[in-house]
């Protein structure tokens, strides 16, 4: 639900399902979630901060210990107990593994080997970009855009496919209960400063790339970019559902670390990615029904859908056996 860089720097706003959440780290730096309301006058605690592991709210500067505990109501007179009932409310399940956050949202008990053994990027070696893009579509038509190539040749022509280039089918399948991965080859237009740059190198021909497509559930897709020897990009995007037509899709980009950054550099990528998805965004809030069909036979598949076709199969299977842990049944937080 958000990025381990998000929760260092806290409070962070998680809109979920309906739900208006607050995520901030505790004096230990573990991550604790509460409603993003502050039982004095309904203010965002996102909007304030963070004091030695404890949240003040930027309103009326209420103070709440990370169990939730008001401790300090500034216009009380001195030595004055809160009022009854002053407490944070809504505390969720939370812990931090391999640079992101997760909420449990079930019944039962936490499950901690339900977290994925996801690749870790160290800081010394990659950089990285993160922000937020709002998907105006279900969180399912979201991840299995992440999950395609085959759209990208007709979707992203202007930005960085080619029609000219021969469509890929993904190969190397993987699977796993909870996973999905598969990779695919492709061809980049080479043209402008790239195709001057690669000249003065003394390269030529076309360049070629690959990407595997990796999805972990319940909504983090990973996409792992490598172009020719040089480059590799690769994004994490977690998908957040907000309705049946709104999806929150934070994501991180972490490339090579460079011995220069340009200044601006950060600002370009993200606009750069936020260009991809705006591109992504007005073909894919178009599709209906809005959430995935399920069942297979209500749209028609060709080779190419591989990755879209297991997530469908992997979604019909974990709704049917945690039907009150989907993200597609959000519960009351409480109040």
């Amino acid at each position: 639900m958000a990025s381990s860089f998000a929760l260092q720097k806290g409070p962070v706003a998680v809109p979920f399902a309906g739900h208006d959440l607050v995520l901030f780290p505790d004096a230990a730096g573990r991550p604790r979630l509460f409603s993003d309301r502050c039982p004095h006058r309904g203010a965002s605690l996102a909007l304030g901060r963070v004091e030695d592991g404890c949240l003040r709210c930027p309103f009326h500067g209420w103070k709440f210990a990370a169990d939730g505990t008001c401790l300090e109501a500034p216009a009380e007179p001195a030595g004055a107990s809160p009022p009854a009932r002053s407490d944070l409310v809504g505390e969720r399940p939370v812990v931090e593994s391999r640079g992101f956050v997760w909420m449990w949202w079930g019944p039962d008990p936490p499950d901690p080997a339900l977290l994925p053994e996801l690749p870790l990027f160290p800081a010394a070696d990659w950089s990285h970009v993160e922000s937020s893009f709002d998907w105006e579509t279900h969180f399912s038509r979201v991840i299995e855009s992440n999950l395609d190539n085959s759209h990208a040749y007709w979707v992203h022509k202007g930005t960085f496919a080619s029609q000219d280039s021969p469509l890929s089918i993904p190969v190397d399948l993987r699977k796993e209960d909870r996973m999905i991965a598969a990779t695919v080859s492709f061809e980049l237009p080479v043209k402008g400063a790239l195709k001057l740059l690669r000249s003065v190198m003394g390269q030529s021909g076309p360049l070629c790339a690959t990407t595997t497509f990796s999805f972990y559930y319940p909504n983090l897709n990973i996409v792992d970019t490598r172009i020719g020897d040089q480059l590799r990009f690769v994004f994490f995007n977690a998908s957040l559902p907000q309705s049946d037509s709104h999806t929150l899709a934070r994501w991180v980009k972490y490339s090579k670390r460079k011995r220069l950054r340009l200044p601006g550099s950060e600002a370009q990528s993200i606009a750069i990615s936020r260009t991809i998805f705006q591109e992504d965004h007005g073909v894919v809030r178009s599709q209906r029904p809005t959430p995935v069909p399920l069942d297979l036979t209500q749209e028609r598949h060709v080779a190419s859908d591989i990755l879209s076709i297991e997530y469908r199969r992997m979604h019909r299977r974990w709704l049917s056996a945690e039907p009150l842990a989907t993200m597609a049944r959000p519960e009351p937080l409480g109040s």
